[in-house]
């Protein structure tokens, strides 16, 4: 499996409008994604962090060839303090509790 993540941090004005074009623009799209297999979006004003977890890094990179985060940067890039920061995982250890059924 892979993981990457995407830190964005709002200006306190436009923390509810990015998270909504965050869930607009991407989610319903990676849902649907080929080798995805779990998408998170984590919020904590000013600041939120998507979380995609795919079957391979290949998935991944084919979502974002898509042109889709370019797309978004655009949209939410007045409501950013700062530039969205990215980072790459490979899951060392996993595992899901009772509720996870």
């Amino acid at each position: 499996m892979y993981s990457a993540t995407m830190k964005y941090i709002f200006k306190p004005e436009g923390f509810e409008e990015g998270c909504r074009l965050w869930k607009e623009l991407i989610f319903d799209k990676a849902a649907h994604a080929e080798g995805m297999v779990r998408m998170q979006f984590l919020k904590a004003s000013p600041s939120a962090l998507a979380i995609g977890t795919w079957k391979e890094k290949s998935y991944a990179e084919a979502f974002m060839q898509t042109g889709i985060f370019r797309e978004l940067k655009q949209k939410i890039a007045p409501l950013l303090a700062d530039e969205p920061h990215a980072e790459h995982w490979e899951p060392a250890e996993y595992c899901e509790g009772p509720a996870a059924e």
